[in-house]
């Protein structure tokens, strides 16, 4: 891990976030992940983080904060990718320090992270790293139109603010 630096995404890493992004098996077309780099960088509560190897980006992480009725105010690492050939060299251990001390500096109780049940290699890297297995959940998942979120928006409604 020579010459490692960890440091905030900009949109100038957008290429290389979206090459990773399709390691993970998740392709996106480049102009959205620009996009969206610009708009998690205007986030208070998230962080995007680049690991760079010798001016070669090598890996990224995506982190928010949340404070929850149940569990308090902790962080949650919602991405993380490191490139194939940069695997076990310490850049994942090293980005989720990062988290780390993100959520120690903000004051967050706990580091969550969520791995899909056929990433075999994450199952093993975690543990690895002093992560427990907390639970085993199903995720459920609703496209949401934008004629919904009209009405929610709506003065009477009790999700306006």
């Amino acid at each position: 891990m020579q010459n490692t630096i960890i440091r905030n995404a900009t949109s100038a890493d957008s290429l290389a976030i979206t090459e990773l992004t399709a390691q993970l098996g998740y392709p996106a077309d480049h102009a959205a992940i620009q996009k969206r780099i610009d708009q998690i960088n205007s986030m208070q509560d998230h962080i995007l983080l680049v690991a760079s190897m010798d001016g070669t980006v090598g890996g990224w992480m995506q982190a928010c904060s949340c404070q929850t009725l149940d569990s308090g105010f902790r962080v949650e690492i919602l991405g993380l990718v490191v490139a194939e050939n940069s695997r076990r060299s310490g850049l994942g251990k090293t980005l989720v320090a990062a988290a780390e001390q993100w959520a120690a500096s903000i004051g967050a109780d706990i580091v969550i992270v969520r791995s899909n049940i056929k990433r075999d290699e994450s199952h093993r890297f975690y543990p690895a790293i002093g992560s427990i297995t907390s639970k085993t959940q199903v995720l459920y998942r609703k496209t949401i139109t934008s004629a919904a979120c009209h009405v929610a928006a709506q003065p009477s409604s009790p999700l306006a603010r």
